[in-house]
């Protein structure tokens, strides 16, 4: 049996123009695989880039973007079983994108139950922004207990969650943001401290809120002035965590500062860890899930968007008016 699918697919790079909603057929899965019933699509900031072809990997055309969806099986393939079965709540992972659509096929092995006391709309972030936020916190950041934390970005997907994280570790937490309504929220999510990132000379208000120290940690991912008036606000022997560089501009702080200061900096990248430490994510993605049904930690999902307006979820994506995880629901 052959279902009607509606995807939303690009044939040509560029603007949130691109992205055309159109009608395919569904075939049923083949071996190994399980056919969903999207209810929730997560959508990501590499969406935008694939989009844009500036993604650190080749985007083939034509493309449908997604790497995640959670919704309900309808229908397995051969060799897949319990819990895989009809009816099933489940997150899909799709590395290669897909997820756009109202129907998808992914691999079983690829898919993950969702309790029932997780909305699919939060679960969308369990992926990506979860495990992005635990990994870095859980490898990178050690011992994050008393100390200061400075996190950029406070109030988006990865960064929301990150300040729970810290405070969950015992950081005194300082989230910084563009607008004071972000700000808000990262107060909500538990942050110690706010600052306004937009404001010039920044860096200044960090050590006047640490006693001239700094912060001794720092998650940071949008570059340029963002990222140097960052490396500014450090205490001596601070750590910096880079996983992004969203304004797309390119820090300039002279590397003698890093060896005066002796301050460390780190690289992460999420597809790394999904290529070369499968059994680490894993535990860490279970580690995400246990935290969300206990109520540890929650997801903020206020922009939620319709399948077929997933362009005007880029352009808010693209001009920063969102905030948490943004979705896109079938329903």
């Amino acid at each position: 049996m052959t279902i009607k699918a509606k995807q939303v697919v690009f044939n040509q790079y560029g603007s949130p123009d691109v992205l055309q909603l159109v009608t395919t057929d569904m075939h049923q899965p083949s071996q190994g695989e399980v056919l969903i019933k999207t209810l929730a699509i997560g959508v990501n900031y590499s969406d935008v880039l694939r989009r844009r072809n500036t993604y650190f990997q080749a985007t083939p055309l034509p493309f449908v973007l997604g790497s995640e969806v959670v919704g309900e099986i309808v229908s397995v393939g051969n060799g897949v079983g319990t819990p895989f079965i009809q009816g099933t709540k489940v997150l899909a992972i799709l590395p290669f994108g897909g997820g756009y659509a109202d129907y998808v096929t992914a691999i079983a092995q690829y898919c993950i139950p969702i309790p029932e006391n997780i909305s699919p709309a939060a679960a969308t972030g369990i992926f990506v922004q979860g495990i992005t936020a635990q990994l870095m916190v859980s490898q990178l950041a050690g011992d994050m207990h008393g100390k200061t934390v400075l996190i950029n970005t406070a109030a988006g997907g990865v960064g929301s969650l990150l300040v729970q994280l810290a405070k969950l570790n015992g950081a005194t937490v300082i989230a910084a943001a563009s607008t004071d309504d972000k700000l808000k929220i990262a107060k909500k999510n538990g942050a110690d401290f706010t600052v306004n990132y937009s404001q010039a000379g920044w860096s200044k208000k960090i050590k006047d809120l640490t006693n001239g120290k700094g912060a001794d940690v720092a998650f940071e991912m949008v570059g340029g002035d963002v990222y140097n008036e960052t490396i500014r606000s450090l205490s001596a022997g601070a750590h910096i965590i880079v996983y992004g560089c969203a304004s797309g501009v390119q820090g300039n702080i002279h590397p003698e500062h890093f060896v005066d200061e002796n301050l460390t900096q780190s690289g992460f990248n999420l597809s790394y860890y999904i290529n070369n430490k499968m059994p680490l994510w894993q535990e860490v993605l279970g580690n995400v899930i246990s935290l969300l049904a206990q109520g540890k930690i929650t997801v903020d999902t206020p922009n939620t968007f319709a399948l077929e307006d997933a362009a005007e979820a880029h352009k808010q994506i693209e001009t920063r008016r969102t905030t948490g995880k943004v979705v896109l629901t079938t329903q």
